[in-house]
């Protein structure tokens, strides 16, 4: 289900750290914890050395040195064992009475702390590396975003729930409607809207984010709360897919007229993918121009889409067009007159391996398709080309990616970087990004 990379963290997980505590403080001969002892009191002691040498005196300060010269000769003679036992007792407690620090003086102290990780982290993800989350499918196959998969039972017991959301960041559910309630649809912009009374459904919804990393979002459904897992607007979204599929007689097309929730049917049976996790590089366009065939992380300022902006500040998308080009989109592939080109040819492995997974046809690739509610590219004769300083990205998945198509070119200025690295979940995708082969 979950690449080696998944096996590797559990055994570094769950067996090599608790194995080697355990280990170390039970199965290991008294020698050795001896020595280990002796080891991390000359450590301890010149840790405080080095840290409050400025403000300690002379005293104090020759005080450690002792403990510590007095610990590392004792580790040359480890047979000694009453000697060296009464050594780590009386030097724990003179260590301990003379690093002993006031509530304040410890609140400072983890407050420095706090001010340099924050600002080192804030300072990576500003300078290099910014932390992405996939948000939808448009991507898919090459990066999975946030997706409900439905089941007909959902087994999994507490331990292999705790190991599937560790290793695949998979959240099951299985919620069934206590009490009869009445939703229905309309039809607005061309996305389902569940309502209920008049109202968004998204407005009978409450969410809540217990610890920060779990969200989960509260549908008050016939005056019963039902708790689903995830943010509010994906909850929205897979609800209205879930009811959709698994109900198809029950929405009602027609506005205002109602449709009955029956006690005890099933509202949500599956588990709730968080979406790949990875590192966007920011420093790569620094140094080189974006490259065709990049996946590249954007924000969307000034871009719309008839006549409204985006939804989102940051997409992904993948990198198909350069400045001076000349696009278009036949028989599923696209394809590409460069500047100072007068004929098309298809962009292909020739220009990154990625496009050959896209015209492979496998494991979910399509190549890239027509979109009748798009402003470019509609047929195959349309083409678009780019002036200086715009790109063109469109999504792998270009049967439900809203890119390039709809809002147009992409200005140099928008593009943040590169993705390069998925860090979790540790599924076959983990790694370097646009590495795996389509699945069979």
């Amino acid at each position: 289900m979950f690449s080696g990379y998944a096996i590797i963290f559990d055994i570094l997980v769950f067996i090599v750290w608790p194995g080697h505590y355990i280990y170390q403080e039970f199965l290991s001969s008294a020698r050795a914890r001896r020595r280990r002892g002796l080891k991390m009191l000359a450590a301890q002691a010149l840790y405080r050395w080095r840290w409050d040498r400025d403000r300690f005196a002379d005293a104090q300060c020759a005080t450690l040195t002792e403990i510590r010269e007095e610990a590392l000769a004792y580790l040359k003679q480890p047979d000694d064992e009453k000697a060296i036992e009464a050594f780590l007792e009386e030097s724990v407690a003179r260590l301990k009475k003379l690093s002993r620090k006031s509530k304040s003086r410890l609140g400072r102290e983890w407050l420095e702390l706090l001010v340099v990780v924050v600002g080192v982290v804030m300072g990576i993800r500003a300078l290099f590396l910014q932390p992405f989350k996939i948000p939808t499918g448009s991507m898919q196959p090459t990066l999975h975003g946030i997706n409900f998969v439905e089941q007909e039972k959902v087994e999994p017991n507490w331990f292999q729930r705790i190991m599937h959301y560790a290793n695949g960041s998979r959240r099951y559910t299985d919620v069934a409607a206590e009490r009869p309630g009445k939703i229905y649809k309309t039809q607005a912009d061309g996305l389902f809207m569940v309502t209920r009374k008049g109202r968004e459904l998204a407005h009978e919804m409450y969410q809540k984010n217990p610890l920060l990393f779990f969200p989960y979002t509260s549908w008050h459904l016939g005056g019963v709360p039902h708790n689903l897992p995830g943010e509010k607007g994906n909850v929205h979204r897979y609800i209205v897919e879930y009811r959709l599929d698994h109900y198809p007689d029950d929405p009602i097309t027609r506005h205002n007229e109602w449709n009955n929730i029956k006690a005890g049917q099933t509202i949500l049976r599956g588990y709730l993918e968080l979406g790949d996790h990875l590192f966007v590089n920011r420093i790569a366009y620094n140094f080189t121009e974006p490259q065709r065939g990049d996946i590249t992380v954007f924000v969307t300022d000034g871009l719309r889409f008839r006549g409204k902006p985006l939804r989102g500040r940051f997409f992904i998308k993948r990198l198909v067009g350069i400045p001076g080009d000349t696009l278009r989109i036949r028989d599923r592939r696209l394809e590409v007159k460069v500047k100072g080109s007068d004929e098309f040819v298809v962009v292909d492995g020739s220009f990154a391996k990625a496009f050959d997974r896209m015209y492979s046809f496998k494991g979910g690739y399509r190549g890239y398709s027509h979109e009748s509610g798009a402003n470019y590219l509609l047929t195959d004769t349309d083409t678009v080309t780019l002036g200086p300083d715009e790109y063109w990205l469109q999504g792998d998945n270009t049967e439900s990616s809203q890119d390039s198509r709809f809002w147009g070119a992409v200005p140099r200025r928008n593009i943040v970087g590169r993705a390069d690295f998925v860090y979790w979940p540790f599924t076959r995708r983990w790694g370097i990004t646009d590495l795996a082969d389509p699945e069979e």
